[in-house]
């Protein structure tokens, strides 16, 4: 099986060598970003160079299981671990030449657990997932805190955290790798008022909270799980969500009220975010939810009262937004949550005032949207929040008024939705996050 963004010539022709030690050494993937799974294999990934190159390596060396060819910089194998997305540099060489490239590689997890957060009962419900089908089987419940809105996986998929917005504090447990049971491994208070989302960073023990007027961080402590508040910022008011690039650069916190982003810089090495905004950009009205593509290079909000999603462009040096027009057309009403696939290929929208989902095929170039070949999903009443499984498998989306979460399986051809059924929950969910494993 080939990987999910393939690249490279397979032609293996070489420009003409003529004027070549007047040019410099080019090496070029059909793409900087490349989306595996654990146990597929990609196939021969092979990319264009300009001429003939005597060695390759990588730094750091490829993700176990990948296998990068040293005297032409074929890469392939068959990934055996799930990993967040990491950058390659990929040095190619010859006697008198040398040329670096990036490469982004992100493995995706084998689907596993479901953790579905309700509202009004500050129940988590616990669900295993058919990496198969899909389907979600109930494992029971345990409680949170009060009147839970938002939750987040670790990068390590060793600790779930729950936002309570109710009580002002934060639920922390580890996760069970065997059997995907939750213990609880602490509540401790957000470091503000009404805590209502949360992101973790991609590739450290830290995590972001956003209070009504303020976002926290905390550090996870990686074997315990227990949390410690290392930071406080001011921020606008109007909380409704936040975002953190894939490579842990830049945070993204909308101002609900305002109807604008503020984006932070955050310290590479600490992982604390410098309260200085470096950006304000108008959003629509009103900013509800982000989604960042994996691949870091585009930012989509949702606006809940003009049912529409505007498409920002990322720059990777500065952080700064691009805002990219027109937005996307209103095809229902109460627009609420979005969720991207990992491949970043396809974009879906809840929904909530029509019970159905938006589906939009995503530009792999510009990152606009334009609506998905079967654009529309009907779901139960009230759609809220909506994620993708670990694999990119599967979509799910909770349904406030019913009590359920709709399943379904992703067309990796053209991102249409097939139904799997539904699964109860308790009493109006909200937020929905999946959890992946690797191999013990």
């Amino acid at each position: 099986m080939t990987a999910l963004l393939e690249f490279g010539s397979d032609d293996g022709l070489f420009l003409c060598p003529l004027f070549s030690g007047l040019s410099p050494l080019r090496l070029r993937y059909n793409t900087d970003f490349l989306v595996i799974r654990q146990n597929e294999s990609i196939g021969q990934m092979k990319p264009f160079v300009s001429e003939p190159i005597e060695h390759c390596q990588s730094s750091p060396s490829l993700p176990t299981g990948l296998v990068l060819n040293e005297s032409n910089c074929t890469i392939s194998g068959t990934p055996l671990f799930g990993m967040n997305s990491t950058k390659y540099w990929i040095t190619a060489s010859n006697r008198n030449k040398q040329t670096t490239i990036p490469l982004i590689i992100k493995s995706l997890y084998f689907p596993k657990y479901a953790y579905v957060v309700n509202t009004t009962t500050g129940i988590v419900n616990l669900y295993s997932i058919n990496a198969n089908s899909g389907v979600l089987t109930s494992n029971g419940s345990i409680a949170a805190g009060g009147g839970p809105e938002s939750m987040a996986i670790s990068p390590d998929q060793k600790f779930l955290t729950v936002v309570n917005r109710s009580s002002n504090d934060l639920s922390q447990f580890s996760i069970n790798p065997t059997n995907g049971n939750l213990t609880l491994v602490e509540t401790i208070a957000s470091g503000g008022f009404s805590p209502l989302a949360i992101t973790y960073h991609p590739s450290k023990n830290i995590l972001y909270i956003r209070n009504s007027v303020n976002v926290t961080t905390f550090l996870v402590h990686s074997v315990t799980g227990n949390l410690t508040l290392i930071n406080t910022m001011p921020a606008s008011t109007g909380a409704s969500s936040i975002a953190i690039d894939p490579f842990g650069n830049f945070l993204y916190v909308p101002n609900y009220n305002g109807k604008v982003i503020d984006s932070y810089r955050v310290d590479q090495t600490t992982g604390i975010p410098n309260p200085n905004v470096i950006q304000s950009i108008v959003s629509g009205a009103y900013p509800r939810n982000l989604e960042i593509l994996s691949n870091g290079k585009t930012l989509y909000v949702v606006n809940d009262i003009d049912n529409n999603i505007l498409t920002y462009q990322l720059d990777p040096n500065t952080g700064f937004m691009n805002l990219i027009l027109p937005a996307t057309n209103p095809m229902g009403l109460n627009s609420r949550a979005l969720a991207s696939d990992p491949t970043g290929r396809f974009l879906y929208m809840t929904n909530q005032g029509s019970d159905f989902v938006s589906i939009y095929s995503v530009d792999p170039v510009s990152g606009t949207l334009s609506p998905g070949s079967t654009n529309l999903m009907g779901t139960g009443d009230g759609p809220s929040a909506i994620t993708t499984d670990s694999s990119g498998k599967f979509l799910y989306v909770t349904n406030f008024f019913s009590n359920t979460v709709d399943m379904f399986r992703i067309n990796e051809v053209d991102g249409s939705l097939v139904s799997s059924g539904n699964v109860g929950t308790s009493t109006l969910p909200g937020a929905i996050v999946t959890a992946g494993i690797n191999p013990p």
